[in-house]
């Protein structure tokens, strides 16, 4: 598939804050620089890469990515950065395509629920049906729009300046992220695994929604679940269905997964795999999680290293990945929830 691209001028924009501002971005989510010099910089994500160059105007931008889809994911995160360099000129920033003409964002696609049926172990499967094309498992994970309880919904729109533009106040939607657990082109049906926790909004939504409601489904990202050494893993329920994409997806892989699971959610239907270890740690032991993972993270940690939990928890081991000298390339570590009080 060809690259899509698109390019702006960035006027009145200093090209080192910007290049001060990108470098900063590249360590926070450990982003690989190709190119960094004189002529100009470029970032490389999953979605794509990001070049920007002085200009006499002040600097320059040009994205490219595989699709449509991603190109959107890199202008918001261009239009993002430069919004918190010069509010004012992130406003006026214009592309040179057409994107500004579309009625929702390319990464956007509107599914109807098809059904929701219980697992029998804190978790609840829902079936979506619509376009799929874009899931793939090199990238698993998605955004679920859901419209507030008894308000028509309101979708989100592109900006002139090619971003997104969300809506907000009493329109705002709840923008929870899941993993896809089946993909099936075919029936073009998406079904996901919801877990069961208290105040759960996604989870109210899901116990009372009627079939055939619309819902707004973004393109998949966030890493996909193809790991080709051996694993070291560790997770707590809202990461079993991701856990489970992986077994299914590396039928030679080797490892371990440690999980923390609550109540039932041990009885999790994961698929049989016979060369890697599924653990589960002692009841009620979550927020020893990230110490359980730190604990084994060394200067010569001899697999890929994988945690999905609480914010905080990931952040930690992320920290501790980062002192041990651990790359990006060689692991996965996210925050899949966070705690509100």
């Amino acid at each position: 598939m060809s690259d899509t691209s698109a390019t702006t001028e960035l006027a009145g924009i200093s090209y080192t804050a910007l290049w001060q501002s990108i470098r900063t971005l590249a360590e926070e989510h450990d982003l690989p620089l190709p190119y960094d010099d004189e002529t100009g910089l470029t970032l490389g994500t999953e979605y794509g890469s990001v070049r920007i160059t002085p200009s006499p105007e002040g600097s320059h931008a040009e994205i490219k990515a595989p699709h449509a889809e991603y190109l959107q994911v890199l202008k918001d995160t261009v239009v993002a950065q430069i919004g918190a360099v010069a509010p004012q000129t992130a406003q006026a920033i214009r592309w040179d395509d057409a994107s500004a003409t579309r009625k929702l964002p390319a990464n956007a696609r509107l599914m109807a629920v098809s059904s929701v049926e219980p697992l029998n172990c804190d978790f609840l499967r829902v079936t979506l049906r619509g376009d799929v094309s874009r899931f793939t498992d090199d990238a698993i994970h998605f955004r679920l729009g859901l419209p507030p309880t008894g308000r028509s919904p309101k979708w989100p729109t592109i900006g002139a300046n090619g971003a997104t533009q969300w809506p907000k106040g009493a329109d705002a939607l709840h923008l929870p992220v899941y993993t896809a657990r089946h993909v099936d082109p075919e029936s073009s049906t998406l079904c996901f695994d919801l877990f069961a926790h208290e105040g759960g909004r996604t989870m109210k939504w899901a116990e009372t929604v009627p079939p055939g409601s619309e819902v707004l489904v973004t393109s998949p990202g966030g890493g996909g679940c193809r790991i080709s050494t051996t694993v070291q893993g560790f997770a707590d329920e809202t990461g079993f269905p991701a856990v489970a994409r992986i077994l299914e997806t590396n039928p030679d892989l080797k490892g371990s997964f440690k999980l923390f699971a609550g109540r039932n959610g041990a009885t999790y239907p994961f698929p049989a795999h016979n060369g890697v270890r599924i653990e589960y740690a002692s009841p009620g032991t979550h927020c020893s999680m990230a110490e359980t993972a730190k604990a084994i993270i060394t200067s010569d940690f001899p697999a890929f290293l994988w945690f999905a939990g609480e914010r905080s928890q990931s952040s930690a081991v992320r920290k501790a990945w980062r002192q041990a000298g651990g790359s990006a390339r060689n692991s996965y570590i996210s925050a899949y929830w966070q705690k509100t009080s």
